[in-house]
């Protein structure tokens, strides 16, 4: 039988409460107004007494518990607490009466604090501040945090362990062990240890985690049953002071102690503590110790605390350790998704936005490379929203970011941080991005220009403060770690940057800095890890741009003074001046030397009799024809200078050689006849050469391609049929024999040359601004011989 009051069990409370929080987010005031206690729902409201007593445990009348559990869509039958029909009950001792009673008053007065703590969370911690200083809910712009469950810091490797099989640009994100663990989901990481702490570099995420576990805990979506508390560890002065017991209990509200370590003891307690690196430093030994023993005496609580990566030297050593990784792709979406969403009047104007920015994302690797943490990725949405697009000019977003992490992302949440030396405290923000270009500028000049050691980084950091010593460089560098997530150790005694996108941008800012760039140009011109240096290098100069241009070409003039490279210059001018074709003159100088390329090399490395079949040489000799003139688009001849120089062997996916524009010829490498046919035709339209002979061309192509080679042809048969294809192609583009015999030297130097006008042309494009006067000259000059 059910009595005429009714009380809610445990299990029914913790029900009720994730109710309230999914209907009336979490207002016992909103849900009184909504409670009807007759089948009349026009007759709904009554006091907040019943409320709380249905929340607390306590009795309540039949009519109200109903109605309180029909408002939270609830079954009130699985609600109610079980009580035993009286003919089975058995008198109670008094020891039994008071053990119940106890228990009942420990439940209510859980419930009571849980409640009172989920208040102030969701008040204080259910939003979170982008950097625009639009706040938004917590669950609506963070995605799931990853984590990795091998630390890279307190994993033993050499450098060359770290390096072996690994290309230093492809790679740079996989060195260290700490990027190779298992990437797992961050609640289900949190749910599977009761003891973790989650590293992470500045700005990955870690303090908003926490803030999603406790408000996710309020919503009865993780660790239902538990209260949360959530400590910033930044509001501590000194360790004297940091008392977790009376901190708790003061987030407790409760007048007698003893309640609060009986809640304790019972193990009721989900304790977040938040930013270990941002206590001062002369405090954090102590204050971690009181973190291991607090955790030690109430044991059976869940404890998570998150820290820097960098400030691992105070280990709990009760505490499994995990690593938030950087977002992947579908990460990066889902939070460009929620940011703009944020941002828009409708959810359509929010996927159109993000779409874009993706879109744009993909065309610029070197930004996509650099946004894959929370920070980053937010600082390159907002500058999304503003544009509407990405920076013409990437420097731009690289000075924002360095900023962020040098100084604004501590003094926006008010930290002030004391690591280092006083001597590294003492420098401004621009001092020490100063120190940085150095340290990457030092490292970059290096063949291994990635990982280093840390003896290595401290000999740096003396260099260039010069007063400063050995032992005072151990803390710079430790404070450069720990202050500015710019350093990453990926294992013990081993670093690099955080990403390579910055050591690129830091060496460009010491060569403007230091008025380096005559030694860049004659040093790395034709270097190609050096590339993006140079564009950023022209991006920093913006319309002061020319003179290095000017100083690349002349500079590039030196690969080809022999005379046989010469005159090949001079024929592709002299075939291509004048000619009928809608292209600029130095497009159509580009596509012609491309051909001219496709011979030189074809003749020299693919007409090997002796290891190679004839018609093996024929194919290949088709196909790099045929790649030739495909990937040329004409109009931006950016493409078709850095297709001139491709290695027929090579993977020319990397050169990117998109084709756009009217004089499209094809949007692949061919790879067969047929499309060399087609291309050759193409081309005849085009206009690009003078007195172009496709005809015969042609006529050899459709041979080759209905010949059937056999192994056991005569090879005079085979050497015949390859010296006709060649023959055709000389003759109709109007070259020699003896002009595409060149050495090897020669070859390289010609591709040499090319790379270094197309790079000429993308450090114009970066720079944005240079002078039209001063380019035309050198456009003019360039693939040209200078007289």
């Amino acid at each position: 039988m059910v009595g005429r009051s009714l009380k809610a069990s445990q299990a029914g409370i913790i029900k009720a409460n994730s109710a309230l929080n999914t209907k009336f987010q979490g207002s016992r005031e909103r849900l009184a107004a909504d409670v009807s206690t007759t089948n009349n729902s026009k007759n709904k409201g009554i006091t907040l007494q019943p409320i709380h007593k249905f929340f607390t445990g306590k009795t309540v009348d039949k009519p109200y518990f109903i109605g309180i559990c029909k408002a939270l869509e609830l079954e009130w039958q699985e609600i109610i607490a079980e009580s035993a029909p009286k003919n089975q009950s058995q008198p109670e001792t008094k020891n039994q009466e008071k053990s119940s009673e106890k228990i009942s008053d420990i439940n209510e007065l859980m419930q009571q604090v849980r409640q009172h703590c989920c208040d102030k969370i969701q008040h204080l911690y259910s939003k979170i501040r982008l950097l625009n200083l639009q706040q938004i809910d917590v669950d609506k712009l963070y995605v799931d945090v990853y984590v990795l469950e091998k630390l890279s810091s307190v994993c033993f490797a050499t450098i060359p362990e770290l390096l072996k099989d690994s290309n230093l640009r492809d790679d740079f994100n996989r060195f260290g062990l700490g990027q190779r663990g298992k990437r797992s989901p961050g609640f289900e990481i949190a749910n599977k240890y009761p003891r973790l702490m989650v590293l992470g570099k500045p700005g990955s995420g870690k303090s908003t985690f926490l803030r999603h576990l406790a408000v996710d805990c309020c919503k009865g979506q993780f660790q239902p049953d538990l209260i949360p508390i959530l400590i910033e560890l930044r509001s501590i002065k000194t360790a004297s002071q940091f008392d977790l017991l009376k901190y708790i209990h003061g987030e407790f509200d409760l007048s007698d102690e003893e309640q609060t370590k009986q809640i304790l003891k019972q193990g009721k307690v989900l304790i977040l503590l938040d930013g270990l690196d941002e206590v001062p430093s002369q405090s954090r030994r102590d204050v971690q110790n009181h973190i291991s023993e607090f955790s030690h005496d109430y044991y059976k609580n869940r404890f998570i605390l998150t820290c820097r990566t960098q400030t691992t030297e105070y280990t709990l050593p009760t505490f499994d350790y995990v690593e938030v990784a950087d977002f992947n792709k579908e990460q990066v979406e889902n939070f460009a998704q929620n940011w703009f969403a944020t941002s828009v009047q409708t959810s359509e104007e929010g996927e159109k936005l993000k779409e874009d920015f993706i879109e744009k994302l993909r065309q610029n690797k070197q930004i996509a490379d650099l946004a894959v943490t929370p920070i980053l990725l937010s600082l390159t949405c907002w500058v999304f929203s503003e544009l509407k697009d990405l920076p013409s000019r990437r420097s731009q977003l690289y000075t924002r970011g360095l900023n962020l992490l040098l100084q604004q992302w501590d003094e926006q949440r008010g930290i002030n941080r004391e690591f280092g030396s006083e001597r590294y405290r003492k420098l401004l923000p621009q001092e020490k991005q100063k120190l940085l270009s150095y340290v990457a500028h030092r490292k970059f000049e290096q063949e291994q220009f990635v990982l280093f050691e840390e003896n290595e980084f401290q000999r740096y950091i003396a260099e260039y403060l010069k007063d400063i010593s050995t032992e005072d460089s151990k803390q710079v560098l430790k404070a450069i770690e720990a202050q500015h997530g710019l350093f990453i150790e990926r294992a013990q005694g081993i670093y690099s940057f955080s990403h390579l996108t910055f050591q690129e941008y830091l060496t460009a800012q010491y060569i403007i800095d230091y008025q380096q760039v005559e030694n860049l140009v004659t040093e790395h011109l034709t270097d190609e890890r050096w590339r993006e240096v140079f564009l950023l290098v022209a991006d920093l100069k913006g319309e002061n741009a020319g003179d290095m241009l000017l100083l690349m070409q002349k500079e590039a003039q030196k690969y080809i003074n022999t005379p046989k490279l010469q005159e090949l210059l001079r024929w592709a001018d002299e075939v291509t001046a004048g000619s009928a074709g809608d292209v600029n003159p130095v497009g159509k100088r580009a596509l012609a030397l491309a051909i001219a390329h496709t011979n030189t090399y074809a003749n020299t490395y693919g007409y090997d009799y002796e290891n190679t079949y004839d018609y093996d040489y024929a194919n290949t000799y088709v196909n790099t024809y045929a790649d030739a003139i495909a990937n040329a688009d004409l109009h931006a001849y950016a493409d078709a200078i850095a297709t001139a120089g491709f290695n027929v062997y090579a993977n020319l996916d990397a050169l990117d050689l998109s084709i756009v524009g009217p004089y499209e010829i094809a949007d692949a490498i061919a790879n067969g006849y047929a499309d060399a046919i087609n291309l050759t035709r193409e081309l005849e339209k085009l206009k690009i050469f003078n007195n172009f002979n496709s005809t015969e061309l042609i006529k050899q192509l459709e041979a080759q391609e209905s010949h059937i080679f056999d192994e056991k042809q005569p090879q005079k048969e085979r050497q015949k049929f390859a010296e006709s294809l060649q023959e055709s192609l000389l003759n109709a583009f109007n070259l020699t024999q003896e002009k595409v015999d060149l050495s090897r030297d020669e070859i390289s130097r010609l591709e040499n040359y090319l790379y270094a006008n197309s790079l000429i042309i993308e450090c114009k494009q970066a720079a944005v601004e240079v002078p039209s006067k001063i380019w035309e000259a050198i456009e003019e000059r360039m693939l040209l011989i200078d007289k």
